[in-house]
């Protein structure tokens, strides 16, 4: 009780003296926004160039084309998910009169499309359906030659399914007779990489994100990476060195435990119970950058496309519409060096500490899901210094030290410029760059002769350069270069 009226009152004293223009980054990176004709439910897919968005809408799925408008169905009631070809499109039937709830679609596709009838109606010939399954969450890997690895979370046994299927002319074929469960029961929310060989889940026990190895052509998994933040349907960019995900906090704890607990179907979130923000993890060089920076409003479930461009969901207030945003060009900050760097007593104890001042002078969040400290690695270094010097905590200024240092900068291109070239350049083409080509090899032989005789010359009038003359040894590289030729 004491410790956190001593934090409140010293987070009181913070919020007077510090300079809260500098609590976000100054970087708007939207491209364009994207309204659906229905309100989207829950995950979507777009093509990796971003043309087309698949989404649930009004308990149906759609391909949405955002360069015309144009809508059109596809089989199935949710998860309209394609493969990253664009040959195969899968989706899950639920609540649809005559099917077999969470059982698997999956659909030949060409341009991006399944085929149709003249009038734009889906061929339900061309549909194999998986019926000794029970599927959701499901996400599609590409394997090569016709090959691709389905993902899925099967409901009945609580456990991620992977199974492989091939595609021969328009018909689908399983690789096995069964899924290859996994004995994995804390996973939540799984999502395998476009190439089907990892995939990323919400480990619900420890309130992480991990990545997974598969290994055995989908009969077992390995973990290669636990991830201190909570994510689910995270998305791998192109070359899965990066995944994107969306992390939720709290706003208020009054106003999250007055929403009814059942899911809504399209979500609408409480803007005044919770927030959410878009991140990149770059898996090389173990660091996270902000893609969004709400204070209120909700981004979530991104996607990857091919150029690293992002598209993500956004809420505000009721509307909900599809934003592309480009990648984010801030320095990315490495959590691993920040924490070899830190020099004090807990690193966990004091990034804890300095989000949470950082929460109180920049948010109106109550926090409850340590969100916070995803945010606070990118916190300005003049912000984190204000805090530590009007907090006066030895650990908190050492915590700003270590995320300097952590800072993952490009390396300088020093341009080391021909030392013949610049002085050609100085004392030569100023003057006669327009009658003499110096660095074209063809067309400077013609000129060898004259040259040589103008930079030798002992009359002024003619010498080259004008005005000047050549050392003895600029006269040299000028006499080897030529003969070079």
């Amino acid at each position: 009780m004491k410790f956190s009226l001593l934090f409140f009152l010293i987070s009181f004293s913070l919020n007077a003296k510090i300079d809260k223009r500098l609590c976000h980054l100054d970087e708007n990176r939207v491209l364009k926004r994207v309204t659906p004709k229905h309100k989207p439910n829950y995950f979507f897919k777009t093509s990796p160039d971003g043309r087309y968005i698949y989404y649930i809408g009004n308990h149906k799925n759609w391909r949405l084309d955002t360069e015309t408008g144009e809508e059109l169905l596809i089989p199935g009631s949710a998860d309209p998910v394609p493969s990253v070809d664009g040959k195969v499109m899968t989706s899950i039937n639920w609540r649809i009169p005559g099917k077999k709830d969470w059982t698997l679609n999956l659909i030949p596709m060409k341009d991006w499309d399944i085929k149709r009838s003249f009038r734009g109606n889906p061929d339900e010939s061309l549909v194999t359906t998986e019926m000794e399954t029970s599927r959701t969450y499901q996400s599609v890997g590409t394997l090569g030659g016709n090959n691709y690895r389905v993902l899925s979370y099967d409901e009945r046994v609580g456990s991620v399914a992977l199974r492989d299927y091939s595609l021969n002319g328009k018909k689908f074929y399983s690789h096995t007779s069964e899924d290859h469960l996994q004995n994995l029961p804390q996973l939540r929310l799984p999502m395998i990489s476009k190439d089907g060989q990892e995939f990323t889940s919400l480990d619900v026990n420890e309130n992480q994100t991990v990545i997974y190895r598969i290994d055995n052509g989908g009969k077992s998994v390995q973990e290669v990476e636990r991830l201190d933040f909570p994510s689910g349907k995270a998305d791998f960019s192109r070359d899965n060195s990066k995944v994107v995900f969306h992390v939720t906090e709290t706003v208020s704890k009054w106003a999250a435990s007055q929403n009814s607990r059942e899911l809504q179907m399209p979500p609408n979130f409480n803007d005044r119970a919770e927030v959410r923000n878009i991140f990149v993890y770059d898996r090389n060089t173990k660091s996270v950058i902000p893609v969004t920076q709400n204070n209120k409003g909700n981004s979530y479930y991104p996607v990857f496309l091919e150029d690293n461009r992002i598209v993500y969901l956004d809420q505000r207030g009721s509307d909900l519409s599809f934003v592309y945003s480009s990648f984010p060009k801030v320095i990315p900050k490495s959590i691993d060096k920040a924490r070899e760097c830190f020099e004090g007593a807990s690193f966990d104890d004091s990034i804890s500490k300095l989000a949470k001042i950082w929460q109180d002078v920049c948010t109106d969040w109550e926090g409850a899901n340590g969100a916070n400290k995803v945010m606070v690695l990118n916190i300005s270094g003049e912000l984190c210094k204000q805090i530590a010097e009007q907090s006066k905590d030895r650990d908190i200024a050492l915590m700003c030290e270590a995320l300097k240092k952590s800072e993952i900068k490009k390396p300088k291109v020093v341009k080391v410029e021909n030392k013949f070239k610049k002085m050609v350049k100085v004392k030569c083409m100023i003057c006669h760059q327009g009658s003499i080509p110096f660095f074209d090899k063809e067309k400077i032989k013609s000129h060898k002769d004259e040259i040589l005789k103008r930079i030798n010359s002992k009359d002024s009038s003619i010498r080259m350069p004008l005005g000047g003359e050549l050392s003895k040894e600029e006269k040299k590289e000028f006499s080897n270069y030529l003969n070079s030729l």
